[in-house]
């Protein structure tokens, strides 16, 4: 685990747990604490200096987010992947998403479109800036926007407890232009058959995608370069 000093400023206990939470978060996302480390709150305490209080309560919130797990005998760990995580994860995700695009296609209008356009431009611009990290993130806001656009709180609800698990696969990705680009096509050929009206266009082209990424972090599983 890093000793590097990561102080929180807030104010009041309650933005101090926020802010607490979400740097943990954060710095399990973006490889900080890879998988197997072993979360002890009294180092915790240290890197963030401060008290266990807010340490405990973002632990609990973050193994309620599928981020952490406890192990008998070693406590609070950042979990490793496994094949079944990758297949449970996208195939929730693929779900979600195709029920998101039956609300939403109903409604599809220009502005809506035109959002949709924009998002994919935000996505082309960056990686033809190599900047696949921002990529990564419009990607992302293109199956949020879904979720969002479907006025259900329900789905969004399960969406949110189980998207933030997606970037702790994505933090394996930062270096792969190759992925990016892929998946830039694949979010262009969504948008096609939303833009033509043909759900079931946009239904298979959401399962392919989704297909090809599942393979995608098989392959990198089982050769090793998941980590």
């Amino acid at each position: 685990m890093t000793d590097k000093k990561k102080a929180i400023t807030a104010d009041d206990n309650e933005s101090k747990q926020i802010q607490v939470y979400n740097q943990i978060k954060e710095d399990i996302l973006n490889g900080t604490f890879p998988p197997g480390t072993v979360m002890v709150e009294r180092k915790l305490c240290d890197i963030y200096s401060v008290s266990r209080s807010p340490i405990r309560n973002a632990l609990q919130n973050l193994a309620r987010d599928g981020l952490l797990s406890f192990t008998p005998g070693k406590g609070m760990m950042v979990p490793e992947i496994t094949i079944e995580d990758i297949f449970e994860i996208y195939d929730l995700m693929e779900l979600f998403q195709i029920y998101a695009i039956r609300r939403s296609i109903k409604r599809m209008n220009e502005v809506s479109l035109k959002t949709l356009e924009n998002i994919l431009y935000r996505i082309r611009q960056a990686l033809d800036e190599e900047n696949v990290l921002e990529a990564i993130k419009w990607d992302i806001r293109f199956h949020e926007f879904f979720v969002d656009f479907s006025g259900s709180s329900r789905l969004k609800l399960f969406y949110d407890q189980i998207s933030g698990q997606i970037f702790r696969f994505l933090s394996s990705t930062l270096q792969d232009t190759g992925l990016a680009e892929r998946s830039y096509l694949e979010h262009r050929n969504i948008y096609n058959c939303l833009a033509d009206n043909d759900l079931a266009g946009a239904e298979d082209a959401i399962s392919q995608h989704y297909s090809n990424t599942k393979e995608y972090y098989l392959n990198k599983l089982i050769s090793g370069q998941m980590y």
